[in-house]
């Protein structure tokens, strides 16, 4: 995949069907996808001393799956993330849905919403 994006990341994954029942789920499916594109990511990335993002795209673009969570958390977590100046884009897959703001401490947000896709 050439010249990845948070946007074209996102475009890509909202048409993916992928089963939220949990979240290891998830996350294997998405990991079997980035590979199956050949989309270079690391697994588990520590983002802080108590924080690990599930996906790290081009070192710079951060994917963080939740299926079963409160809403509040989550956001709490998306925030955390943000700090710094790792990220240039987040995305949120998610069978939950999730107001969020564009942007995060200035990290523009995206979210997957798997609910009417999901297997």
């Amino acid at each position: 995949m050439i010249g990845i994006t948070p946007q074209s990341l996102t475009h890509q994954m909202r048409g993916l069907r992928m089963p939220v029942t949990t979240e290891l789920a998830l996350q294997d499916a998405l990991e079997e996808w980035l590979n199956s594109t050949g989309t270079a990511f690391e697994r588990e990335v520590r983002m802080g001393p108590k924080d690990r993002i599930d996906f790290m795209v081009a070192d710079t673009i951060g994917i963080e799956v939740k299926t079963r969570y409160p809403r509040r958390q989550i956001y709490r977590q998306l925030e955390r993330y943000c700090e710094g100046d790792r990220l240039t884009g987040l995305i949120l897959v998610t069978g939950t849905y999730l107001g969020l703001p564009d942007q995060i401490h200035g990290v523009p947000l995206f979210l997957v919403s798997l609910g009417r896709s999901a297997l």
